[in-house]
């Protein structure tokens, strides 16, 4: 019997599809066929001018849509940082403020009332409790608002030397009122304790917070760049299509894209404006309020430094040599050449709102320092009490006068300069006012009124 061995079938044929194309190759050389194929009918496409005009719409939505987001997200994010630059970081800064100034006065009233025994020393207890009060007020503040740990671990600190402080203070009075010497003793560590450990934590949060309000200057008054950009990029490739469908259709204008055109510079134009509004009103927040605040402040507290070292010197009856000094340093601070009235005056001098309480402030420090003088002078020729009225009396010569008069004058124009900062806040967030909402609808706008004006060049194409 003869066997004959066969070759194996051969595979079908594939049968060309309905129009002779071919059939999809599965698999993935299919894929890349489908992918060539369709790369093919785009490359096509944009040889003729409808593929062309699609084209031009594409870049269009792009840009018009970028420029519409990026530019309401810019707005929003402005006014976020300017309500919490009255709000949270605001807050902090001004809570930071008040607790120095509260602690410091609180110091200077506590070392002034050990000096003053009867009705007017209630007086000025009466001062030192509310000292504390708006101390324990802006340390509750602060704890509220600090968002960081360092912030925090400050505020703790604080919290736990606060009392400590308070019950140094009592003893002093204490033994005061019983006439024991060591009542001097106490009053000399709660101004220590005051000076070298709750000062400089108030005054490192305070630096904080300020540090925080200069971050959120910064992002209120910076320029939104990529909103701007795309705009402008998505006006000049409107004027360019319309240079272009000029020359291929031999029309002049396209409405469609002379509304989009109209509504991307109307939407450049506002981004620009209330942009450049925000910036101008978030300085001048800072350079009629926050800067003039900051020297204030510092005056605030160097003038209430250098009265509880005063205060300290006469309770030391002149043994301690490094409250003078220390008094000494803060009255240079104050009233040097380049010191802080100084530099208010210099600054501020012309200001018609605050120059009269500049002026009389740095009379007062100068009458002030002239009868700390006299003051040493009496103590040290042993007329201890004389030295005591002169310095804490209620005469029109006593120091307590000059450094009332002094606080007076500084409150004064720390009032005018919260005020502006109010103010000028406040203009910066109105200049935003629907700009928003605005911004985004122009853009729209824009676009919608592009997409009309090409479809109907290519609907005639078509036609």
């Amino acid at each position: 019997m003869n066997l004959t061995v066969q070759s194996p079938p051969a595979p079908p044929r594939q049968q060309p599809a309905p129009g002779g194309v071919t059939s999809p190759v599965p698999g993935p050389e299919g894929v890349a066929e489908r992918g060539r194929q369709r790369v093919s009918r785009l490359t096509t496409s944009l040889r003729q001018t409808p593929g062309q005009l699609r084209g031009i719409l594409a870049v269009l939505v792009v840009l018009t849509l970028g420029a519409g987001v990026t530019a309401m997200v810019s707005i929003l994010g402005k006014n976020a940082v300017i309500e919490e630059t009255t709000s949270q970081s605001g807050r902090l800064s001004v809570a930071a403020l008040d607790l120095y100034q509260a602690l410091s006065q609180a110091d200077a009233t506590a070392a002034s009332s050990y000096l003053t025994p009867g009705a007017a020393s209630e007086e000025v207890r009466d001062a030192y409790r509310e000292a504390l009060r708006d101390a324990t007020v802006a340390l509750t503040t602060a704890a509220g608002e600090v968002e960081t740990s360092a912030d925090a671990q400050l505020v703790a600190n604080l919290n736990a030397h606060l009392p400590v402080y308070t019950g140094l203070v009592e003893s002093a009075r204490t033994f005061n009122r019983l006439g024991e010497p060591v009542g001097a003793t106490y009053q000399h560590q709660a101004s220590t304790l005051m000076r070298s450990e709750m000062l400089p934590d108030a005054d490192a949060l305070q630096h904080n917070a300020i540090d925080q309000l200069g971050e959120a200057r910064e992002s209120a008054a910076s320029f939104p760049w990529i909103p701007a950009v795309l705009a402008a990029l998505a006006l000049g490739v409107l004027v360019w299509a319309q240079l272009w469908l000029t020359r291929r259709t031999n029309r002049v204008f396209n409405l469609g894209l002379v509304g989009a055109t109209v509504a991307m510079v109307g939407m450049v134009g506002w981004l620009v404006l209330v942009s450049l509004a925000s910036a101008s009103h978030t300085d001048r927040s800072h350079e009629e309020g926050a800067d003039p605040l900051a020297l204030l402040a510092e005056a605030h507290i160097a003038a209430q430094q250098a009265r509880a070292e005063e205060s300290l010197v006469l309770i030391a009856r002149g043994e301690d040599s490094k409250a003078e000094e220390r008094y000494t340093a803060q009255m240079e601070l104050l009233t040097g050449e380049d010191g802080l009235l100084a530099q208010l005056n210099e600054a501020y001098g012309d200001d018609p709102e605050l120059a009269d309480s500049l002026a009389a402030a740095q009379e007062s420090a100068g009458t002030w320092s002239a009868g700390h003088d006299e003051v040493i002078k009496l103590a040290r020729a042993g007329e201890y009490s004389a030295a005591v009225e002169m310095a804490v009396g209620d005469s029109e010569e006593s120091l307590a006068t000059s450094f009332d008069a002094l606080n007076e004058q500084l409150t004064a124009a720390t009032e005018v300069s919260a005020d502006r900062f109010v103010d000028a806040t406040g203009d910066a967030s109105r200049s935003l006012s629907g700009a928003a909402a605005g911004l985004a609808t122009l853009c729209l706008l824009a676009l919608v009124s592009a997409a009309i004006g090409i479809q109907m060049r290519v609907a005639e194409y078509h036609a």
